[in-house]
């Protein structure tokens, strides 16, 4: 009889709530509340990275996991940094 792996070491948890929390559930309408849902996903992506950049302090977790989410989340957040610069070029030069 197989029986379940089970992990000795507690998960490390994000202090934040994941996706499909709040209010993202339904489509942003207006101009005004696409600022203001922008901003509230400016400080949890701020948030985010806070915590990425802590996870050399993190005890629990074994060094290869560690550099596999520093990795994993450096690479996207480099395709889209490059994606945001894009669009925010792209406005002021009109």
């Amino acid at each position: 009889m197989a029986s379940a792996k089970t992990s000795a070491q507690p998960a490390v948890r994000s202090p934040l709530p994941g996706p499909g929390t709040g209010p993202w559930q339904s489509p942003a309408w207006t101009m005004e509340e696409r600022l203001l849902r922008i901003e509230s996903m400016g400080k949890r992506i701020a948030g985010f990275v806070e915590y990425m950049c802590s996870v050399r302090d993190v005890t629990t977790t074994s060094n290869e996991a560690k550099e596999k989410a520093v990795l994993a989340f450096y690479d996207k957040l480099l395709v889209v940094e490059r994606q945001l610069a894009r669009i925010h070029d792209e406005f002021k030069l009109q």
